[in-house]
């Protein structure tokens, strides 16, 4: 496994904050996060990342907490295989898994992440 830490072109690719784009399920878009979601990604060059992802602002009052998403901890990158794992140290969800591996790949400014063994996409786009 390569750490983030390392000094390569992939680790860089991911170094920055990306805007929550949505998230599409077979190729159908996801809905149950509320109208208009929004969040954000950081990968940082330390090793640290973050995010958060909720309802839009409209919806926020009346939204129960499983619409929201926010968790903080490390990151490893394995390039060969071609994920990125997200190790927790603090989730709002308090049974949520302490390790999560996600597929990665770049489509022009476009980071999409699949959580390993599903048909779902979470896209992020670089924010500018």
């Amino acid at each position: 496994m390569v750490s983030v830490k390392a000094d390569g072109a992939i680790a860089a690719r991911f170094h920055g904050a990306w805007r929550y784009a949505g998230t599409t399920i077979d190729g159908e878009v996801r809905t149950d996060r509320g109208g208009e979601p929004v969040g954000l990604i950081i990968y940082d060059p330390s090793g640290h990342m973050s995010v958060q992802i909720m309802p839009g602002r409209a919806q926020r009052p009346t939204s129960p907490i499983a619409q929201f998403l926010s968790y903080f901890g490390t990151y490893t990158i394995d390039e060969a295989a071609s994920t990125v794992t997200h190790h927790r140290e603090g989730d709002i969800r308090p049974n949520a898994p302490t390790d999560v591996v996600r597929q990665y790949r770049f489509v022009g400014d476009r980071l999409i992440l699949s959580p390993v063994g599903t048909a779902q996409d979470i896209i992020w786009e670089r924010t500018r």
